[in-house]
């Protein structure tokens, strides 16, 4: 069985290409009501960080992407 690779939000909007933000992309998650599937550790303390499967992120982008507007036309 192999382990489903996963990312962060930050991670995941630093791959995305239209590009999106963390923040656009986690209200769009929310809206969604998508919740995360783990956490993960960071060794340090405070709160673990969500993630997400990699291939729902990248799937759920290319299926908004037509619908993505240059910020000076909003």
């Amino acid at each position: 069985m192999r382990a489903a690779v996963t990312l962060t939000l930050a991670e995941a909007a630093a791959l995305l290409e239209p590009p999106l933000t963390e923040a656009q992309l986690r209200e769009i998650l929310h809206a969604l009501r998508w919740k995360p599937t783990a956490v993960r550790r960071t060794g340090r303390p405070g709160h673990p960080v969500p993630v997400y499967p990699a291939d729902e992120l990248m799937r759920l982008h290319a299926a908004i992407t037509p619908f993505l507007r240059p910020a000076e036309l909003m």
